[in-house]
């Protein structure tokens, strides 16, 4: 699916989002350019859906993090659900997921009392039945998605 310089581009921005053409030409051997029109061909695949800065959340006051496993109410639309939750704006991320709950919500808040007061409003919203929440005392790592074709490149050398 990937040659080796996508391979190469892909780990780079990965790491650093903010790499430019000129570092990554000289990276890979190939021209700017070149790897202008590479870059371009994975973002229109949607290989590449963006960029973004990565804040730490404490240092912009949402010192609490917590998974919040949500199950939705029998007979009620999901897709209404789904709408809900995401226009709930402490909601990080949000997956459907097999188990006792469909919902897996990743939430971050200021304090124990704003996430308590979340709680209040998710558990109030039309379509949410049950909630359980896990509160992250600490965490040990966040890292970029894994790259599979990296783990592959290792072991052919």
């Amino acid at each position: 699916m990937f040659d080796a310089v996508d391979r190469k581009i892909l780990a780079r921005l990965r790491e650093e989002g903010r790499t430019t053409h000129a570092q990554l030409a000289k990276e890979t051997g190939l021209s700017a350019p070149a790897i202008g029109e590479r870059v371009r061909k994975l973002e229109q695949a949607g290989v590449i859906r963006g960029y973004r800065a990565v804040l730490d959340p404490e240092r912009i006051g949402l010192a609490i993090c917590a998974f919040v496993h949500i199950a939705p109410q029998p007979r009620k639309p999901a897709h209404d659900l789904v709408e809900r939750l995401l226009g709930l704006p402490e909601v990080e991320e949000l997956h459907a997921v097999a188990g006792n709950y469909a919902y897996v919500a990743k939430v971050r808040v200021a304090t124990p009392a704003a996430l308590d007061a979340f709680l209040d409003r998710l558990f109030m919203l039309d379509g949410v039945e049950r909630t359980e929440t896990v509160m992250v005392l600490r965490t040990n790592a966040e890292r970029p998605m894994f790259l599979p074709f990296l783990a592959e490149d290792e072991t052919a050398s």
